[in-house]
């Protein structure tokens, strides 16, 4: 399982100091916290930091699909990260729980546009206005780029179902 994972720190700013590494560490420590020797028994294989935009604060956290839970429970408890000795207050917040990336990634689209929805309701000048316009009209384009590569996909599989040439797992006759 794939957990995407918003991490906000006190002042609103996400240090872009941190890492995958540091991540892992900080999440690592807090499944121990929560679940002692066992529970980072059970994840220590599968654990990994798949993704982490600093900017953003968006992290896509791997995990063995059994134990999952074990390390959501853990990830809320999470109040601060630790960077080269400076400890920061922050918060891991989970957004969503996938099966694949792809589906943490077509959330996470979704989201964003909501939050920027939201912004856009919240804007006090034009000038914001129209720069909160821009952003949501690119992120509707990439939105349909992603749409259009779905349907490129599954017309191509139709094309491999309907034609009369053999697959691999197929058996057919020859005569050479």
């Amino acid at each position: 399982r794939y957990l995407l994972v918003e991490i906000s720190c006190k002042d609103g700013q996400v240090d872009e100091r941190i890492d995958g590494r540091v991540v892992f560490d900080t999440v690592k420590k807090a499944v121990i916290s929560a679940h002692g020797d066992y529970g980072m028994a059970c994840v220590s294989r599968s654990l990994q930091v798949k993704y982490l935009n600093s900017v953003t604060g968006v992290a896509f956290i791997a995990c063995a699909r059994d134990y999952y839970r074990m390390v959501w429970s853990a990830v809320t408890f999470i109040r601060t990260i630790t960077i080269k000795n400076d400890v920061h207050p922050c918060v891991f917040r989970v957004l969503h729980v996938g099966g694949t990336i792809l589906s943490c990634q077509k959330f996470l689209i979704r989201h964003n546009k909501d939050q920027l929805l939201q912004l856009l309701q919240n804007c006090k000048t034009p000038v914001e206005r129209k720069k909160v316009l821009k952003i949501i009209k690119k992120a509707e384009k990439e939105e349909i780029s992603l749409s259009v590569f779905k349907v490129k996909r599954k017309t191509t599989e139709n094309r491999r179902k309907h034609s009369n040439i053999a697959c691999d797992d197929e058996e057919f006759d020859s005569d050479f």
